[in-house]
């Protein structure tokens, strides 16, 4: 038997010599293959009869996957054996496949999107109360800035400026954090429709976490940009006055 090898990240004992337990027994690793980023990785291999009879399903199979000499034959091939009445078979291109098997993760997705929402609106919320408060602590410093001769304009760059840095602070830190907790991680997802599962790697990338900058700068733009409006109309007495 070979085992890809987020195969063998999932399961610590699938290496060399070791055993797997799965269906009726334990299956000796005799390999370990590199899948590379391809859906093989997440496969353990066996023979055919051996595992049909461990799983008791010796009637046919579920899947058969074939590669065509080209591209441009693939849409040729996919008629030509749709129809074909004897086969019986409804074929598709392997990423339509894994598609389908993988929709049963469209609620964590959806749930996923929905707390970054919430969180996106709280974090909001939270970076104003901060710049609010900065104001007010500092608003014998804005008159003192005004009387020395600086415009409102400067005054709101400068507020504004400093939400986003705080922001841009906040978001190195979330992509560090999310970098040593999920990156590299392996873990997978069932399909209700083989009753298999597909393992994969959560992978963290430099687009993904420049996304996540550039959203952590909308959130410092929302969120500062009420409080340095509210800085820069300060007027010069009252601020002077404020302690």
């Amino acid at each position: 038997m070979v085992a890809g090898k987020s195969i063998a990240k999932r399961y610590p004992g699938a290496h060399l010599g070791q055993k797997l337990r799965f269906g009726r027994g334990e299956w000796e690793v005799v390999g370990v293959m590199d899948g590379g980023n391809s859906s093989v990785n997440s496969e353990i291999f066996g023979d055919l009869n051996q595992i049909s009879s461990d799983f008791n399903r010796p009637d046919g199979l579920s899947s058969i996957l074939l590669r065509a000499t080209d591209a441009a034959t693939v849409p040729a091939l996919i008629n030509s054996l749709n129809d074909d009445r004897r086969l019986g078979v409804a074929a598709q291109t392997e990423k339509a496949y894994y598609e389908s098997q993988t929709n049963t993760a469209a609620p964590l997705q959806y749930l996923g999107l929905f707390i970054s929402v919430v969180m996106a609106v709280g974090s909001s919320f939270a970076a104003m109360n901060t710049m609010y408060a900065a104001v007010a602590r500092r608003a014998m410093e804005i008159g003192t800035l005004r009387v020395l001769g600086f415009s409102r304009g400067s005054i709101l760059f400068s507020f504004f400026l400093e939400s986003l840095l705080i922001s841009v602070v906040g978001g190195l830190a979330g992509c560090l954090l999310v970098l040593v907790a999920l990156n590299g991680r392996t873990t997978g997802v069932g399909s209700f429709v083989t009753f298999s599962e597909i393992a994969f790697n959560f992978r963290v990338s430099p687009e993904i976490m420049l996304t996540g900058i550039v959203f952590a700068l909308i959130m410092g733009t929302v969120g500062g940009l009420l409080p340095a409006r509210m800085a820069a109309r300060k007027e010069i007495l009252t601020a002077l006055r404020e302690t």
